[in-house]
């Protein structure tokens, strides 16, 4: 069986999102969202510089699912699902290079865009396809019947968030 999984997983393009991140989507849909919180990657060049900042992940909490982290990934080619353990890890390996805080969490619920979707139900996930039938791995929008939210990867890093029209 692990032979299979692999092998799917190299198989799958490095722009489309593997089968097993297309079932880990499905798996929240129904699923009632509880909070949000975003993980911003601080970049500074001097320490008495003003910071900049990208938005490297987004948490989103359902009531009975669990959590759903989703990220740019440390090189902003793919929206990758990844677990608590990887955002934890790459957080101590920037700040270990760093030598200060380079990841920081920050509540977004009560945000215009999110105060709606709270307490609201999970329709879809909704992703675009290639010629090939697969799943491109740069945007998808979070369906929550009113509202629907675009997360894609940013043009200059990190992930974007906005309405979906």
């Amino acid at each position: 069986m692990m032979q299979t999984r692999s092998h799917a997983v190299e198989s799958t393009p490095p722009d489309c999102f593997c089968l097993e991140e297309l079932q880990a989507f499905q798996s929240f849909e129904t699923q009632v969202l509880a909070d949000v919180n975003y993980y911003f990657w601080l970049h500074s060049t001097r320490a008495d510089a003003a910071s900049d900042r990208f938005l490297y992940a987004i948490e989103l909490i359902f009531e009975q699912q669990g959590a759903l982290l989703l990220s740019s990934g440390e090189d902003s080619t793919a929206i990758r699902i990844i677990s608590a353990e990887t955002l934890i890890q790459t957080a101590r390996n920037l700040q270990t290079l760093h030598g200060q805080v380079s990841v920081q969490r920050a509540n977004a619920s009560s945000l215009p865009i999110w105060a709606t979707a709270v307490a609201q139900s999970l329709h879809a996930i909704r992703l675009s396809r290639n010629e090939d039938g697969l799943y491109f791995n740069d945007a998808l929008v979070l369906d929550f019947g009113t509202p629907q939210i675009l997360l894609r990867l940013s043009p200059r890093d990190g992930l974007e968030i906005t309405p979906f029209r």
